[in-house]
């Protein structure tokens, strides 16, 4: 499912990943991910890649951006395991 907004940019969602312990809350959990999408004319002549990767614990609702060889990887349909490494804290909402 993608969620546009008026800067068209899509919001899809990525699915879950694999159980991985959050480096916030330290609980085992599935995150859920989410990838951004550019869609206005000036990135595409422009080529840029502005795509956003990141993931939610269900936890914590902690928000991480992830590593996005790890995304490019799981996109071609490579069998891959997200690790604390490929998370970078973005927000931490454990209160």
């Amino acid at each position: 499912m993608a969620i546009k907004n008026h800067n068209k940019i899509s919001a899809l969602d990525g699915g879950s990943t694999n159980n991985v312990t959050c480096p916030c809350c330290n609980e085992l959990v599935s995150m859920r991910l989410f990838t951004t999408k550019d869609t206005t004319l000036v990135a595409k002549i422009k080529g840029e890649d502005k795509n956003i990767y990141i993931s939610v614990c269900p936890n914590c609702a902690s928000v991480f951006s992830v590593n996005t060889n790890y995304l490019k990887e799981r996109e071609r349909g490579t069998y891959v395991l997200l690790t604390e490494g490929d998370l970078k804290l973005i927000s931490n909402n454990n209160g």
